[in-house]
Parts: structure tokens; sequence; C-alpha cells
């Protein structure tokens, strides 16, 4: 991510953020309430499309332009949230990507990933 801005009225949210990521790298974006972590991933994500920010996000090599959030699920961009679940409980999803060869690599980086029964070659 290059140069994100992202405004709403009267308030600039986030003003020329930069984040480079190298592929099997794992993240987590902390701060204070109100710091942008949120609207940072939302840019990223495509919750805000292309338009709506200043900037340009880079992935492997390409700017991309999201304009929903099925844009960068396509391509392996998936951002875990920490909350709560539908039932007041606290969740954390293992789901890093849509393809199953991107979740075995991400599994074994960490060393560990849910049995499914299907082998986990």
């Amino acid at each position: 991510m290059r140069g994100i801005t992202k405004t709403f009225p009267g308030v600039i949210a986030l003003r020329d953020v930069n984040l480079s990521v190298r592929e099997g790298e794992i993240h987590a974006i902390c701060g204070e309430n109100g710091a942008g972590k949120s609207t940072l991933m939302k840019v990223l994500s495509g919750v805000y499309p292309y338009g709506s920010y200043e900037g340009q996000i880079v992935f492997q090599g390409q700017e991309r332009r999201f304009s929903r959030i099925a844009d960068s699920e396509h391509l392996g961009i998936i951002i875990i949230h920490q909350g709560i679940g539908a039932r007041g409980r606290s969740y954390r999803s293992p789901r890093i990507s849509s393809s199953a060869t991107n979740r075995r690599k991400w599994a074994s980086s960490i060393g560990a990933w849910p049995s499914t029964g299907r082998g986990n070659s």
C-alpha cells in the first residue's frame, strides 16, 4: 500500500500511509482506538472501493483497484478480524485464503492446521 489517504466528512482517517508485506509474512495491525487500523484494512480488502481513497494498492507487482471484497479475496487477500461471533463467543478464524494450497502454506508456517479429515498434505 502506497500513500493511502482516506477522508470522511471533516476527518482525515488515514494520511499518506505505506504498508509493505512480503509473501509468507503474517502481520498484526495494532494501535489505539481511532488510529485508522480498521479503515486501512477496509481499503486493502475493498470494503472502501477504489476511488474512495487516494494512493495505490500494489499486489504481485500490479496495481489493484478493488471495487468489492470479493475482488481482494479472489487474489487471496483475506482480513481476519478479532471480534465476537454470532453467539457472543470470541473467535479467531484460520481462513487466510480461499486456496487450499495457500492455507496449507500458512498453516505450515505456524506449525499447526486443524484436521479436515481429507488429508493435510
